[in-house]
């Protein structure tokens, strides 16, 4: 008897340390977008060479399943802009699903975003959690070559 209960014990404390595990992934902080998810920026050109504009990738995997909102904002120093993205949920792995984020930002975005000492990107999720993080010194560099 004592053995079975030690047995449903250890069974206990895995599964909810499985659950403290997932959690504590799905709320994870980070000090930029590229430390919380996998991102992709390029900057698209005219048959001129100039950026008309760029695509911005997100991809961040969450193991509650909840799919990211369409609504999306980038934020260049103060200035929001609020666009609407392509958000494709997939399967990642072990109870875990991905969303993709994409997005392509106006042209108008670009002379800001060349300007800007911060770039921020917010997204939510349709249970509420909000991400809302800089990029990075080297992010905001390599998108400002982008779009040069």
């Amino acid at each position: 008897m004592k053995k079975a209960i030690a047995i449903l014990l250890i069974i206990v404390a895995a599964f909810l340390g499985t659950l403290l595990y997932f959690h504590a992934h799905d709320t994870r902080t980070a000090d930029s977008l590229s430390a919380y998810a996998r991102i992709e920026f390029t900057g698209l050109r005219g048959s001129d060479g100039s950026a008309t504009s760029a695509h911005f990738t997100v991809w961040d995997t969450r193991y509650d399943g909840a799919k990211a909102d369409s609504k999306v904002t980038l934020v260049t120093d103060s200035k929001e802009w609020p666009l609407i993205a392509s958000v494709k949920q997939k399967d990642a792995g072990s109870f875990q699903k991905e969303n993709e984020i994409s997005v392509f930002l106006p042209a108008a975005t670009l002379d800001d975003i060349k300007k800007a000492t911060t770039v921020r990107f917010r997204y939510s999720y349709k249970d509420g959690q909000t991400i809302d993080l800089p990029l990075n010194d080297a992010d905001l560099a390599y998108w400002k070559g982008q779009v040069e």
